[in-house]
């Protein structure tokens, strides 16, 4: 499942980003606010040429959850990778920000909870850890809570501590009791024994999670991003073969 969503939406990132090159785009500054397997479709383009192979001089810029909307509205990182709430907070607040692939429209993360936690009733009275109030984190992590039977706020309280490696922190040093997270990170946890509550992976809700976004103003000096798009999808399904190897390489470096 993971090696399907990783495919489509780099097909879709590196579709659109192709447009961009048709445009005489030459540098492009493209924001990602965590470290998961959500940003491989940007890692991976990056990693194996297939930005340069486009004409295009792409810089990765890590920006902390709460500023990447920011970031791609002040024009700094015109591209972003981000999450729909995000997005969408920001568009009814007035905002020309707008997704243009959807990416990952699935939940993968887990719900881990420390190591004398087995049960969801061992949990309540707890803190969960989330990355800010009000982010696709938080949500994520609310409807987990709720798919076990607990009330966010009710039954247990919900704490801002920031990227997946601040949540990872705090549920290891006991100031948090649970906490949502997705690869690497679950991984890292499972690893060292913690208690999974809920696999959210299994329940199929859907969610937009890690997609492209960028600004109604950004496309129209761009017009040439939408030519050429199903030809390109044809020419890119038969590379994604190709590419497994080094994904693999990518993700296990």
């Amino acid at each position: 499942m993971l090696g399907i969503w990783i495919s489509l939406s780099w097909l879709t990132q590196t579709i659109f980003l192709h447009g961009l090159a048709w445009a005489q785009l030459t540098k492009l500054n493209v924001s990602y606010s965590s470290i998961s397997t959500e940003q491989l479709p940007a890692w991976i383009a990056k990693e194996t040429g297939i930005y340069a192979q486009n004409g295009l001089d792409v810089q990765l810029i890590y920006t902390a959850p709460n500023m990447g909307v920011v970031a791609l509205l002040s024009g700094d990182t015109p591209i972003a990778q981000a999450s729909g709430p995000g997005i969408v907070s920001s568009r009814l607040g007035g905002s020309d920000a707008v997704m243009v692939a959807a990416g990952f429209i699935a939940l993968d993360h887990w719900l881990f909870a420390r190591k004398e936690i087995k049960t969801a009733q061992e949990l309540k009275g707890g803190v969960v850890a989330v990355g800010r109030i009000g982010s696709s984190n938080d949500h994520i992590a609310r409807f987990a809570l709720r798919s076990i039977g607990l009330t966010p706020l009710k039954d247990v309280s919900m704490m801002a501590t920031g990227s997946p490696l601040d949540r990872l922190a705090a549920l290891e040093s006991g100031r948090a009791q649970a906490t949502a997270l997705t690869f690497p990170s679950s991984f890292v946890l499972w690893k060292r024994g913690f208690n999974i509550l809920a696999d959210l992976s299994t329940l199929g809700f859907p969610f937009q999670t890690t997609g492209i976004a960028t600004t109604r103003r950004f496309i129209q000096k761009n017009s040439e991003v939408s030519k050429r798009r199903s030809k390109r999808c044809i020419d890119l399904r038969r590379i994604v073969g190709q590419r497994l190897k080094s994904w693999r390489n990518i993700l296990l470096g």
